[in-house]
């Protein structure tokens, strides 16, 4: 065993030999019993296990559709690719779905990437921060107001529209049944949110989910209602509206230039 290094350079050796990353710590590793190599691989093991397992409770659909064989080793090349950057796993898979659409050896499954990025924003609902719903009537009360509103939606609820019936095959893939999967090759628009300890999701229309959209990221009522029409000219806003009161997903307002009531 070679003199011992400095603590910073010790701590980078060994990280980057239990991630695989190459490196000269098996030099300064004492085996009592395994041989250096050997006994930096029980660590190197446990971290790519721990990983592994991280993402198949990540991504549950995906790995029910390609098999655990398929899942096993894209995870494996994953970690190697996108290595863990916190000191917990929550974000670690939050590329998962970009690396997927990289794959050629998934490239037969195009719907693939979008399903991740469902289960992605599955577990960004799951851990958003939470807030009280607001009262229906505090609501009605501010539409009376003639200035421009906007809505300030619950920290939980995402969006995704995709060219793929990713809701469909999600929950195929999660609940198959005895039948096949029947698909009509259309898209859909995906709401989700925590809704108590679960997350909730559901199909939306194409003008209740532009309506939405323009909401979430801080468009007035006028023009959120406006993005609805421009997708269906029958839009309602009103039972939009009621959608989002009945699953407490507004939980303040604001009139323009107010801070949020």
């Amino acid at each position: 065993m070679s003199a011992a290094p400095a603590l910073r350079e010790l701590q980078r050796g060994f990280a980057d030999a239990v991630l695989s990353r190459g490196g000269d710590a098996v030099h300064w590793v004492a085996g009592a019993g395994l041989s250096p190599s050997a006994r930096l691989q029980v660590y190197a093991n446990a971290i790519a296990g721990t990983q592994i397992d991280t993402l198949r409770g990540t991504y549950p659909a995906v790995r029910a559709l390609v098999g655990e064989d398929f899942f096993e080793a894209a995870a494996a090349r994953y970690r190697l690719q996108h290595p863990s950057t916190r000191g917990n796993l929550q974000a670690f898979g939050g590329a998962f779905a970009d690396f997927l659409a990289t794959m050629p050896e998934a490239a037969a499954l195009a719907y693939l990437p979008d399903v991740a990025r469902l289960e992605w924003l599955r577990q960004e609902a799951a851990l958003a921060a939470a807030a009280t719903a607001l009262d229906p009537a505090t609501l009605a009360a501010a539409l009376d107001d003639a200035s421009p509103l906007r809505l300030v939606l619950h920290p939980s609820l995402r969006l995704l529209a995709s060219a793929h019936p990713l809701l469909t095959i999600w929950r195929y893939a999660i609940a198959p049944g005895d039948g096949r999967l029947q698909l009509d090759g259309r898209g859909e628009r995906v709401a989700l949110w925590r809704d108590g300890g679960a997350v909730a999701m559901a199909a939306l229309d194409a003008a209740s989910h532009a309506c939405i959209a323009a909401l979430a990221v801080g468009c007035d009522l006028d023009a959120a209602h406006a993005e609805g029409l421009a997708a269906d000219a029958h839009f309602d806003l009103a039972a939009c509206l009621r959608s989002l009161l009945d699953q407490s997903l507004i939980v303040a307002f604001t009139h323009t230039g107010e801070r949020p009531a």
